[in-house]
This record gives C-alpha cells, structure tokens and sequence, in this order.
C-alpha cells in the first residue's frame, strides 16, 4: 500500500465520521489546552521568581562572612553560627579560579577624618575599602570627576549625599545648616567643589577600642605623629535613584582597599596591637562576582569543598526554597493537565475500536485482496495520530487564546498572580502570570500527536489480526 493510499483511505475514514471525529477532537482539544495553560503558569512562575530574586540583588555575586549564620533545616532546630578565615591569601586564589570575573574585600573603616583641601572635613567619616576592578558589576558610574579602573590608586569615590557633607566647622553649625544638608537637592552642583580642592585622609588623633572588662567601646589617644594620605584621582558617584526611591550609594565612600590596610596598619602600630591580633589583610567580608548562575553553583561547593568555607544564609538560599515550593505547585498543575489528556488518550481509543468493528467487511476485502498487514496498521495509526495533531494544534491555538485573556484581566491576574505565588515580592513589577514559550507549543502539538498514535496502537495490532473469511461474512 502506497503512502498516498494511507493518507487517502485515512482522510476519507476521518471525514465519513464527522461526527465522532469531531468528538474525539474535542477531547484532545481539551486535554493539550489544559496541559499547556497549566504548565504556561508554571513558566510564568519562575519567571516571576527569577524578577523578584534579581529585585533583591545579583545571584552572580557570592558574599562570603567571616561570622557565618543559617537557619535551622530539616529536624535540627540549632541556628548555624561559625567563623570563616576571609584573607589575602584567599582572595588571591579566588581571583585565579575559571569563571570568576572579579573578587574583592569588603572594608568598613571609620577610625579618620576626611578633608577637602585645608579648609573642609566631612560630617561623617566612615569608609569602605574595595578592588576597583569591582566597581563595574556594583554598577557604579561617576557624574564627574576620575572613574578608577583596575589596579588604580589613590582614588576616592563619594556618593551624592556624602559629596554635601562637606563643612567648614562642624561646631558652628546651626539647625538650618543641618537641614539643608539632610534635605539637600542630590542633582544639584556641589556648593563646594572638592574635585578642585582635593581630598586626603587622616588618621583620628582619638580611637575608639573595645575595652575587654567591660565589653564597652571607649577613646582611646593616639600618640605620634599621624600621616595624611592624600587622594589625586577624585569621583563623585551619580546618584541614580533604585525602585525604593532612594540611591544606594548616597552616603558611601569609595577608596582602594590597599590604602585601607596601610591605615590599619599606621593605627595597630600606633596603637601598639600585638601581631597575633592584627587585621591587616583579615576581611569581614569577601564579594565574589562570577559568569553565570552555574558558574555560581560550582564556585560554592569549591569554597566549601576545597577552602572549608561556610556560606551565610542568601539569595541562592532562599531561591532554592522558592523553586522548591514552586515546584511542587507546578506538579501538581501538570498532574492535571495529564490526566485530562490521558482521558483524552482513552477517547480516541475508543473511537478506533468502534471504527474497527464498524469496518471489519472492509477490514477482510482489503486482505483478500493482497494488502499487507503493516499498510493496514499504518492506515488506522494514521488517522488516530492526525486525531491528535488536530486537537493539539486547536488546543495550543485556545491555550494562547486564554494566555492573552489572563495577561490582561486585571483583575484575574492579580487572583492567579497571588494564588500560585507568582506574584511580585517587595516592589518588584508582577509580570505575565501565564507564558508559552515557543518550545511548549511544538511539544504540546508533538506530544498530542503521538498521545493519538500510542492510543491507536491497540486497535490497529487487532485490525491486522482479523480473519479475512470471517471479515467478509460479517454483515
């Protein structure tokens, strides 16, 4: 039997019909519509999910702590608590590992004063000290002034609060000075320009220690002479203001964290710290930015594989929770969007059955007559899988349908968006509760296509095995 006389015999059957024909369709339809809406929500979801993690921050940038905590998990109901060693050594073989782009320390320093030429100080005078080849993946860009690039030094980087905070003498201030410094205009130009009067710092002639007996922080005097550390390469931060409606790096200052090592140094040795208690080249926290999230994955079980570190309680941490939860909604989704095709599975068995027993004389006219077994299987495993390809193509043509629809209801948008907890988490924008991709509307049409041919397969194998004589004789 010809591939023509296949397709022919095959129409021709499915057309007689109509009727159940059209039946059967519908139930595929139904079937392939409800699995590829259900799962479009399950696409929809971690879309959703992948919004609200990157609201929060860069899943491609590892915080390490030196005092590590993480919840509970599983039956332990022991919070974590340990300490990391997070030093120079380890941020130098960090630096060389495939797939990190850029590592750096993270240094809060606050025991200086901060001047602008001869005549200005800051308000405030803590610091932080970093790898300026970080600065672009904290996304980072200066309104004026110098942008460090890698290995720079001797740059400072001030963001638009702190670059106000400049004042002549802080003791003669009065209430309206203060006001207009907390409610200063941040795209305004500066009043006083530091980028011309230039900047240095300086060790406090008073630092502040932790006194052991007490567990207080006290004063403590600082004798010797103090050095000035001067900056040449001056940036001021622009202000870009994030979806809370203020700027992150408003009250931040930049410099190298190289610089900050030598001033801790210059106060241990002032200050006569013994070298088992020094800091230099200790950090309380190491920020890691690499490729990807793979690479993210690899990077961590490195960290705590090959360098025993403990990571703290993240972002990755609470993604997994979320695709877990997510997860299991999206099962059970599926789980119903199956059974309704399985159900559908069966119909079109059924109908082939009936149509076997309708056409058993035909069956036997067409054995007497020299036509192999394996055309007959192909004829009925043809017209059960274009019974398939029928209500996927229909089913995926509604399900985009409803897509739309349920896109651009308001109202059944937020319902759905808050049931299946695709909703947005803090200020987060909501985004489309249902997607279907590409790739899901060729598999819903391959998958209903070949739920219609697995279904034919037992009623074509008893067509083939019908007796010729007995078909004819049948009435």
């Amino acid at each position: 039997m010809k591939l023509s006389d296949v397709l022919k015999m095959g129409f021709g059957n499915l057309l007689r019909r109509k009727t159940r024909t059209f039946l059967t369709v519908i139930g595929v339809v139904v079937g392939a519509a409800a699995i590829v809406i259900t799962l479009s929500f399950g696409v929809g979801m971690n879309e959703n999910l992948k919004k609200s993690i990157e609201s929060m921050g860069d899943l491609t940038i590892i915080e390490l702590s030196e005092w590590v905590w993480r919840p509970p998990s599983g039956d332990d109901n022991e919070h974590i608590n340990a300490q990391n060693v997070l030093d120079l050594a380890l941020l130098e073989r960090i630096k060389t590992w495939d797939g990190v782009l850029a590592a750096t320390p993270y240094i809060d320093y606050w025991n200086l004063s901060i001047h602008a030429g001869k005549k200005y100080e800051s308000l405030y005078t803590n610091i932080v000290g970093i790898d300026s080849g970080f600065l672009p993946y904290m996304k980072i860009s200066v309104s004026d002034g110098y942008m460090p690039g890698p290995d720079d030094e001797n740059w400072i980087l001030l963001g638009s609060r702190r670059a106000r905070m400049f004042v002549k003498d802080r003791n003669k201030m009065k209430q309206k000075d203060w006001d207009e410094i907390n409610n200063a205009d941040l795209t305004a130009p500066l009043k006083i320009n530091i980028l011309k009067e230039g900047i240095y710092l300086k060790m406090q002639s008073e630092a502040w220690w932790e006194n052991p007996s007490t567990g207080n922080w006290e004063p403590k005097p600082i004798k010797g002479k103090l050095k000035q550390y001067n900056l040449d390469k001056i940036g001021l931060i622009v202000y870009k203001e994030n979806m809370y409606g203020w700027d992150e790096n408003e009250y931040y200052v930049f410099v190298d964290y190289k610089l900050v090592d030598e001033m801790l140094k210059e106060y241990e040795k002032l200050t006569k710290v013994k070298p088992r208690d020094s800091r230099v080249g200790k950090y309380s926290w190491i920020r890691i930015k690499v490729k990807d999230l793979k690479t993210t994955e690899t990077i961590q079980k490195k960290l705590m594989d090959e360098e025993g570190i403990m990571l703290n309680y993240g972002l990755s941490d609470i993604r997994d929770e979320m695709q877990k939860n997510q997860g299991v909604v999206q099962l059970i989704l599926g789980g119903m969007g199956a059974i309704t095709l399985i159900v559908s599975a069966i119909g079109i068995a059924n109908t082939m059955f009936m149509s076997i027993y309708e056409r058993t004389k035909e069956i036997g006219v067409m054995k007497v007559l020299g036509c192999p077994l394996s055309g007959i299987k192909s004829m009925f495993l043809f017209e059960s899988s274009m019974i398939g390809f029928l209500g996927g193509v229909v089913g995926t043509g509604l399900s985009l349908a409803a897509s739309y629809a349920l896109n651009n209801v308001e109202a059944v948008k937020k319902a759905l968006g808050s049931m299946s907890g695709s909703g947005y988490w803090g200020n987060a924008e909501q985004g489309d509760i249902s997607i279907i991709p590409l790739w899901l509307v060729g598999l819903a049409v391959v998958f209903a296509t070949f739920i219609g041919l697995a279904s034919g397969y037992l009623p074509a194998r008893r067509a083939t095995k019908i007796s010729a004589l007995e078909a004819i004789r049948n009435e």
